[in-house]
């Protein structure tokens, strides 16, 4: 995965060179500070695609801590993911709801990996149907059997004692049991349908005339690909891998790249707004994100 993240942020070094245009930059800001009601709106249901994320993981968890403890984490987990160079902020997701009382170790990190491969799954399923809709391609069948094959040996090895799998599989079969489960598949695949706003809005005042589906493809292979990240909110890797969606369907280069580095700036804004909210109203939570810092430091 870094050999693949070195990749992308040599190209996004070279798109750079190539079509970045500081004149250009500065007429789409503003451009777009002139629309403060579709902004503010763009931000808005950006908010809401992880309101919904933190709904869907108090319904996994099912126990009776307050929704803001799951809000307060997703928030903070963004916003680490968007300080340090690696993604830990699934880290300070376990720590905080570890925290808790009547939740162990065990069970924090166990419904923070389960909605984490959730998303990976409502993800990879939006972004093969985006490669069909606008590139006519389908992964062949043994790249989606190697993608299964890794999920499982990731399930063997998050779960692997004293998480046993068959205790993981009764618990699934009833959590996700119904109309329950329905609920909870629902609210994921909505959080990504709405995080596609921000592009389809930047998009515009850019002058890319997005279809909503071509904005959700955008913004799920876009996604998908910081599993490559190696630098802070995959800096580089985002641009690059944006800038090549938005292209499928008929963009230039150049206008691409400046809508991707657009987007990029407004979710690190946002990151960085929501964490300092967080933190600024609730501080003890510093204590967690503080603790998860520490350790990666000392691991590396």
């Amino acid at each position: 995965m870094q050999a693949a993240g070195l990749a992308l942020l040599f190209f996004s070094a070279w798109l750079t060179y190539r079509c970045f245009d500081g004149r250009q930059m500065l007429h789409h800001l503003s451009r777009l500070v002139s629309r403060p009601i579709e902004m503010a709106a763009a931000a808005f249901v950006y908010g809401l695609s992880f309101w919904l994320r933190a709904w869907a993981w108090k319904r996994y968890v099912g126990k009776p801590i307050a929704f803001s403890v799951y809000w307060r984490a997703v928030l903070l987990s963004l916003f680490v993911n968007h300080l340090a160079p690696v993604k830990i902020g699934d880290a300070v997701r376990m720590a905080l709801l570890a925290r808790q009382p009547g939740v162990s170790a065990s069970e924090a990190i166990e419904s923070v990996a389960v909605m984490r491969l959730l998303d990976m799954a409502v993800l990879g399923g939006l972004t093969v149907i985006g490669m069909y809709a606008y590139m006519h391609y389908i992964p062949h069948i043994s790249l989606l059997a190697a993608a299964v094959a890794a999920g499982f040996v990731l399930t063997v090895i998050v779960f692997r004692r004293p998480l046993r799998l068959d205790r993981l599989w009764r618990r699934w079969r009833s959590v996700f049991h119904g109309w329950s489960g329905a609920a909870m598949v629902g609210a994921v695949t909505a959080s990504w349908l709405c995080e596609a706003a921000v592009i389809g809005v930047i998009a515009k005042a850019v002058g890319i005339p997005l279809s909503f589906g071509q904005a959700v493809w955008a913004n799920s292979a876009t996604v998908s690909g910081q599993i490559a990240q190696i630098a802070p909110g995959g800096l580089g890797t985002y641009e690059a891998v944006m800038g090549f969606a938005l292209t499928t369907v008929g963009a230039p280069w150049d206008v691409a790249y400046m809508a991707a580095v657009l987007t990029h700036a407004f979710k690190f804004l946002f990151s960085y707004a929501a964490g300092a909210a967080v933190l600024w109203f609730w501080r003890s939570d510093w204590q967690a994100v503080r603790s998860v810092w520490r350790k990666e430091r000392e691991r590396r």
